[in-house]
């Protein structure tokens, strides 16, 4: 008898002990499930399928839009999502933002997610961040080249990135998530200089290693330096920028890479960003083809157009980047203003150019800003205003600006501050188009 009730005992002992397990497991499940966004939602449970038949009698992107989505979804997020979304619907309330509003990703974001685009992709970058705002800085040209005043600074100081940029200015760069700087130089240890061109740029593949210290997430390539010293170093360039895991747009071993846009998936958005460039009156940097290497060029505006038209197609901001404008002047040329706002008309939410050495103005197209130019950041050995640019935005989608005034002197770049802050920002004031700066740097449409 009481081995009987030993036994029993034995038995009611296992069976609390794995009826504590099971709990254990599913509670842990359970957490995992929700950290993810993703929520358990019971299969046999059909009442969905209503509510998925009410939202597709809508039409909302029937292109993209269908059952096996809207059920992906279901299963994947909160099961409200899809009530939420019918009663927006119903209510007469719906716009593509919604998605983000219900699921922390856009609309973009998640049928790229249902499809797996992102998977083996080359062109794409996924920041792991849930915030309220993303920021995305630019700066105008950057030399690192061996032959040109600012490495053998940056070796003579021995101070590493400290010893061209100050520390404010490199806290800005490395604090914003997305930053981007105009790459004007070569890289490579071969080639030799064009033939007839007064100036030619070339930094070792080492070089690479300081966009790291500046912070920087992306390099143009679009531009009228990068091919300087020949095919070879040009193909090196194209390498070693690879191999140091730098992204790059704007120039490739053909047109379709030079075309290719890049995206950065952040805060539930995707960015993409595009480059080409115009900047030569005697053109002389190759235009890539086919079957050949060289830079993505606009002088015909067309294909650029119809890049940042696609590219708008999947994306839902646009950032164009044009190496454009006459060289030391603030005066704007009719093309630049002409083809800026095509591109805009074309689908960019912004336009930010490079080339002139100096800054140039600001204006507001149709509420979407363009930056004519941002000069030289860190380039050679003359004193001259530049800045960084920042974009901000927030998790509802509105972008705002802001204009950070820095100098360039003695081989060194470093922040501005008070009357002399004030003098630049009145300048870029004078330069531009309906534009307001406020002391801050923040900019509005006037």
């Amino acid at each position: 008898m009481r081995k009987k009730k030993r036994k029993l005992k034995k038995k009611v002992k296992i069976t609390l002990i794995v009826l504590i397990i099971v709990t254990v497991i599913i509670l842990l499940s359970t957490s995992l499930l929700k950290k993810n966004n993703i929520n358990p939602v019971s299969k046999d449970n059909d009442n969905y399928k209503d509510t998925i038949s009410n939202i597709l009698s809508y039409n909302i992107n029937n292109d993209i839009i269908d059952t096996n989505f809207l059920t992906w979804i279901h299963n994947n997020y909160d099961e409200n999502t899809l009530n939420k979304l019918s009663k927006y619907l119903e209510d007469n309330n719906y716009e593509d933002k919604i998605w983000h509003d219900l699921t922390g990703n856009s609309l973009n974001v998640l049928m790229d997610l249902y499809k797996n685009n992102y998977e083996n992709l080359d062109n794409i970058k996924i920041i792991d961040k849930k915030s309220d705002n993303t920021s995305i800085s630019f700066v105008g040209d950057v030399s690192l080249a061996d032959n040109w005043y600012i490495m053998p600074k940056y070796d003579e100081r021995n101070k590493g990135i400290y010893g061209i940029l100050s520390e404010d200015v490199v806290d800005i760069m490395t604090n914003t998530d997305i930053m981007v700087a105009n790459n004007e130089f070569t890289i490579s240890d071969r080639g030799t200089p064009m033939p007839g061109k007064y100036y030619t740029f070339r930094g070792s593949p080492t070089r690479i290693k300081i966009y790291e210290e500046m912070g920087v997430d992306l390099v143009t390539l679009a531009n009228n330096h990068v091919y300087d010293f020949g095919e070879d170093a040009f193909s090196d360039m194209l390498k070693y920028l690879k191999e140091y895991n730098m992204p790059y747009i704007g120039a490739g071993n053909n047109i379709e890479e030079a075309m290719k846009p890049y995206y950065f998936i952040i805060n539930g958005y995707k960015i993409a960003f595009v480059n080409a460039t115009r900047a030569e009156k005697n053109i002389m940097t190759p235009e890539a083809t086919k079957t050949e290497g060289g830079v993505f060029r606009c002088y015909d505006p067309t294909n650029f157009s119809n890049v940042i038209k696609e590219t708008k197609k999947r994306s839902d901001y646009v950032i164009a980047l044009i190496h454009y404008g006459k060289e030391d002047s603030h005066e704007l040329e009719d093309v630049q203003v002409e083809s800026s706002k095509l591109y805009i008309d074309s689908g960019a939410d912004i336009v930010i150019g490079s080339h002139a050495h100096v800054l140039q103005g600001m204006e507001f197209y149709k509420d979407k800003l363009i930056v004519y130019n941002l000069g030289d950041f860190i380039f050679n050995n003359e004193t001259k205003d530049t800045g960084i640019f920042t974009l901000n935005i927030d998790n509802t989608g509105i972008m705002s600006y802001k204009f950070i005034p820095c100098k360039e002197e003695n081989e060194y770049t470093y922040l501005l501050k008070d009357n002399d802050k004030q003098s630049v920002i009145n300048k870029m004031k004078s330069w531009s188009i309906n534009i307001d700066i406020d002391e801050d740097g923040y900019i509005k449409n006037n």
